[in-house]
């Protein structure tokens, strides 16, 4: 494992909506959106949070392994917005998925599928995708981007 590290807000120890089973959740920091909805609005600003390690998190996340497994649960990260941190979540993933633990990310799915976002795309087993709005007028109106 690298150096690299993932700025995180929160955890959720024995979450039961964010995915199937119970999951352990990781709510990353930072988010390039300002939905008029969101419920996690103290995850926008991406100065704030801990900083974690891989093995920091793997070390974290195995306690509960037992736990999330037995009822076909996983690992769901979730934020903020996840994608904002791929690199660090490319790292987590391999390392989950030698541990055979299921993965999902919650995402806004607000970017292009660049090669790394693809890299992580086959690494999720899971994605909860936060479709905004159909209508691209109410759409702008619900999300102001914080660019």
């Amino acid at each position: 494992m690298s150096d690299l590290f993932g700025k995180i807000h929160s955890f959720e120890t024995f979450g039961a909506t964010d995915g199937p089973g119970i999951r352990f959740i990781i709510f990353m920091q930072g988010c390039g959106l300002k939905c008029k909805f969101c419920q996690n609005r103290d995850t926008w600003d991406g100065r704030f949070g801990k900083k974690y390690t891989t093995k920091e998190l793997i070390d974290k996340i195995i306690r509960y392994k037992n736990y999330f497994i037995a009822s076909g649960g996983g690992v769901t990260v979730s934020g903020g917005e996840p994608l904002l941190q791929a690199d660090f979540l490319i790292e987590l993933f391999t390392e989950l998925k030698k541990l055979d633990i299921q993965t999902a990310i919650d995402t806004s799915g607000n970017f292009e599928i660049t090669e790394k976002i693809s890299d992580l795309i086959n690494l999720t087993d899971l994605f909860l995708l936060d479709i905004k709005c159909i209508n691209d007028e109410i759409c702008k109106d619900l999300v102001r981007s914080i660019k």
